[in-house]
């Protein structure tokens, strides 16, 4: 089971959740790949890895970690 913690306290290999919009179910979801930095997938450019720029940082809804072993 993950395990929610807040979006400040995520790290590298969190998944995040993201609203595209305000008030919006979050349906886009990201993996933290290091400080700054997220794997994510668009339709048409496939997987890429990209800044977590303030404006992704405005919408994370949610972020969660694997448990440790």
């Amino acid at each position: 089971m993950m395990i929610e913690v807040s979006p400040a306290e995520a790290s590298p290999g969190a998944l995040v959740l993201f609203r595209m919009k305000p008030r919006a179910i979050a349906k886009h979801v990201g993996i933290l790949t290091e400080p700054g930095a997220f794997l994510h997938a668009y339709e048409r450019l496939g997987v890429i890895e990209e800044p977590l720029t303030q404006s992704w940082r405005r919408r994370i809804a949610f972020a969660f970690l694997f448990p440790q072993r």
